[in-house]
């Protein structure tokens, strides 16, 4: 059984988003990965802000860049100002700036997380300043390619479980109880969920 159609046997509300966010955009979880500092510096950007909001500003780092990408080089030779300029506060700017030292310096090497358990590449990510538990989940997540990571504080991810199971209460024991049958698979359906709501799942169709 391949992990997609695991998923879609552990429930049936679970089933019918697979389905839909498979109709609608067929293959979303091919899309080539960025650099592991990029990886990093967008989730770092996405903290506290709307996927929009996120979103716009990375984009504006990009152009900022001059099609020379998001990487520890082009990210250090950007003058603070113009950092803020595009909306980043000064303590983003501490971070990814301070990261790009770190990995330009040798003084931080993710590499070495690939080869670690999850739990300690999570405790790992999050000794890096500005890395919370949310930032190392989706790094390892996304970039590192877990298969059952589970971010529980993720907004989207608390709002999108409480309307699929119409949820009276979103709490972090109800949570857990439905994410641990998907396991070993909850990062992919933690990414159909994602998919779901940007697809406007929630607000098209009766749960």
């Amino acid at each position: 059984m391949d992990s997609i159609t695991y998923l879609q046997s552990t429930d049936v509300s679970l089933a019918a988003l697979i389905g839909y966010v498979t109709e609608n955009s067929g293959n979303f979880t091919t899309n080539q990965k960025p650099s592991d500092y990029e990886s990093l510096t967008r989730s770092i950007i996405s903290q506290q802000l709307s996927t929009f909001a996120a979103r716009s500003i990375t984009g504006r780092l990009l152009e900022l860049t001059n099609g020379r990408g998001i990487t520890p080089a082009t990210v250090l030779a950007l003058p603070v100002t113009s950092l803020r300029d595009i909306g980043l506060s000064r303590q983003k700017i501490s971070y990814i700036q301070g990261l790009a030292s770190l990995l330009t310096d040798g003084g931080l090497d993710l590499g070495k997380l690939r080869h670690m358990e999850d739990a300690e590449a999570l405790s790992e990510l999050q000794k890096v300043r500005g890395v919370g538990e949310w930032t190392a989940q989706m790094f390892v997540m996304s970039q590192i390619g877990r298969e059952d990571i589970f971010p529980i504080k993720d907004a989207g991810i608390r709002s999108a479980m409480g309307k699929l199971y119409s949820l009276d209460e979103v709490t972090d024991q109800k949570l857990i109880e439905i994410s641990d049958n998907w396991s070993p698979q909850r990062s992919l359906a933690c990414k159909y969920l994602w998919r779901a709501l940007d697809l406007g799942y929630f607000s098209n169709k009766t749960i």
